[in-house]
């Protein structure tokens, strides 16, 4: 990394920091009050929540988003970042949204207790071609324009249609979000002054210690999903055997999986976890 460069904003782990830690919900309050209809005082008991989604059945689809706040009434605000482009963008965001509704409810609970969600989404490139401005509003409605229902909100941030010059409140936040150069980071803290502790979380995910953090992250994120893969097939090859059977496979993962995690905090590297791994499985 360049002298001059930081650390986007836009990188999962440094966004995770900014707004997905309890220790700089302030932030996460920050950036939201400049474009989400929330009462003030709903901000008061901001919450981070656990972002994986619940799974009922073995079969079910797994969920994790990237992002997901409680507020002080029961609100349930989700963030997703997307910052390459995907095809099935907006079908993954409507099974997330539909799935944070459906997971508020137990077994015998009343559907007056589902409260409103909100999903957010912010992408580095533009998602909705049909729409020329940046950010956009969509809620349940008729053709007539009556609201079906306020449970259902979704908020959608393009930001390479960002305008060069201010127009709206939230403007110099999805400018951060896009800054890379130390100059930049400056230039927009000495003039709003919200920024200045945002910005200073940015630079410390820049200093040495944070990029072995960031590669530990991503060596554990590679870990989990092929350890994700295998589960699949063990699941698939312990279906009709026996429940004995199918326990002693599930203790005999986490087992490996907690010698990975043990090797991978020891600097081991993948490849020489997977040597390891073959080695001790013969």
């Amino acid at each position: 990394m360049k002298k001059k460069e930081m650390l986007s904003p836009l990188n999962d782990y440094v966004f995770a920091e900014l707004f997905g830690n309890q220790r700089n919900i302030d932030n996460t309050v920050g950036f939201l009050k400049t474009f989400l209809d929330v009462p003030q005082d709903d901000y008061e008991r901001l919450k981070v929540e656990s972002p994986f989604l619940r799974r009922l059945f073995r079969r079910h689809k797994m969920g994790i988003v990237d992002l997901k706040l409680s507020t002080k009434s029961g609100k349930i605000i989700h963030i997703e970042l997307q910052v390459d482009k995907a095809k099935n963008m907006k079908d993954r965001v409507l099974y997330y949204i539909c799935r944070l509704i459906g997971d508020q409810l137990s077994w015998g609970d009343d559907y007056n207790k589902l409260h409103q969600v909100i999903s957010v989404v912010i992408c580095d490139h533009n998602m909705l071609e049909e729409e020329s401005y940046y950010l956009n509003r969509y809620k349940l409605k008729s053709e007539n324009n009556n609201c079906f229902t306020n449970k259902l909100n979704l908020v959608t941030i393009e930001l390479p249609k960002l305008p060069e010059a201010e127009d709206s409140d939230i403007w110099h936040w999805l400018k951060f979000l896009k800054c890379k150069k130390k100059e930049d980071f400056e230039m927009l803290g000495k003039r709003y002054p919200d920024l200045e502790k945002p910005i200073f979380c940015a630079k410390k995910m820049s200093f040495f210690e944070k990029w072995r953090d960031i590669r530990f992250h991503e060596n554990l994120r590679k870990v989990d999903e092929r350890n994700i893969r295998l589960q699949i097939k063990e699941d698939a090859h312990a279906e009709g055997h026996a429940e004995g059977h199918a326990e002693g496979v599930e203790k005999g993962v986490n087992k490996r999986n907690t010698e990975i995690l043990q090797l991978i905090k020891q600097g081991w590297t993948l490849d020489q976890i997977e040597q390891h791994l073959e080695h001790t499985q013969k």
